[in-house]
């Protein structure tokens, strides 16, 4: 820029009409206002590069870092302070990807009394693999913070749900994540077969809601899940006031 203004300056300068001065006035700061937005534009990827260069010139640095880091949270958790310790390692987490730090901070939830008002999440601590720790801590979700079962959740119990079947508690893990799936009509849509499969064990609650979007949709019959959700409505609602008003 400063060298744009210069050039612009020693021009006007040299000029020897008003015309020319205009032009040069007004092409300096078109070019100005080329090269503001171009360098705008390309700053956050000139910002994600120099990142890029700073973690590979500190690499080692980093990762000794790191696990002195994890060394530390796994002392605070044995000393008893367990939040901390959870919380030091849902700090390494941001950096770290691994199986292995997902699965220590599962094991460290599960130690707790999971409560609606803590600071939960789920989605980063998904695997690649089945985990029945995992499932076991999404079951749990599903019964006090539904709002944090979403589409990576419902692909992984999708993926693993003949191995979650032979769990001890396996059956009502998977009717209260297709509870969780009905919070939303989109999910429904998504997921039919999922909520089609345990939406005879439903809680009456969920499965009035299930029940209610079904019924609002236009173009929910002929479909399983339709089918399904009428046969269990004739079967034990039929007569249910909340159901009859849903009709209207």
């Amino acid at each position: 820029r400063i060298i744009i203004l210069i050039i612009m300056l020693a021009g006007l300068t040299l000029s020897e009409s008003m015309m020319q001065s205009g032009l040069l006035a007004a092409g300096g700061l078109l070019l100005l206002a080329v090269l503001w937005i171009v360098q705008r534009r390309s700053a956050s990827a000139l910002l994600l590069w120099q990142l890029e260069q700073l973690f590979h010139k500190e690499a080692y640095s980093l990762f000794a870092g790191l696990v002195h880091d994890r060394e530390s949270a796994i002392k605070v958790f044995h000393s008893g302070d367990k939040p901390l310790a959870y919380e030091m390692l849902r700090e390494i987490g941001a950096l770290v990807h691994t199986d292995q730090l997902r699965a220590e901070q599962i094991l460290l939830l599960q130690s707790f009394v999971l409560r609606k008002d803590m600071d939960l999440m789920l989605d980063p601590l998904l695997m690649d693999h089945f985990n029945p720790d995992l499932v076991e801590y999404i079951g749990e979700l599903a019964k006090i913070r539904r709002d944090l079962l979403k589409e990576n959740t419902f692909r992984y119990i999708l993926l693993h749900e003949a191995q979650i079947l032979k769990m001890e508690h396996g059956e009502s893990i998977l009717t209260g994540v297709a509870g969780a799936a009905v919070r939303m009509k989109r999910y429904i849509t998504l997921y039919p077969y999922l909520v089609q499969r345990y939406a005879r064990k439903l809680p009456r609650d969920r499965f009035l809601r299930l029940y209610r979007i079904i019924q609002s949709s236009p173009h929910a019959s002929p479909s399983p899940l339709y089918e399904e959700v009428m046969s269990i409505y004739n079967e034990k609602y039929k007569w249910d006031e909340d159901f009859r008003h849903a009709n209207k």
